[in-house]
């Protein structure tokens, strides 16, 4: 799935997603995507930063909704 990040400046075709704690920033919890990274397996991408352990999960099912839905490119927000 193509999700455009939180900060706009990347879009990346992700094929999967996690909440993940946010270590050493005023925001306690991130959503990061997965990326094929060839041979090497793959990369984590930081989506998103929330405030709160709820709020990246209440992001997360955005997704799933959006993946249901087809959605195309998903926004994070």
């Amino acid at each position: 799935m193509w999700v455009r990040s939180q900060n706009k400046k990347e879009l990346i075709n992700c094929t999967s997603f996690s909440v993940t704690k946010n270590i050493g920033g005023r925001k306690k919890s991130a959503v990061t995507g997965s990326i094929s990274n060839g041979i090497w397996g793959r990369r984590e991408i930081l989506l998103g930063l929330y405030d709160t352990r709820d709020s990246a999960l209440n992001e997360l099912t955005m997704l799933q909704e959006a993946l249901v839905n087809n959605t195309k490119v998903y926004e994070m927000s």
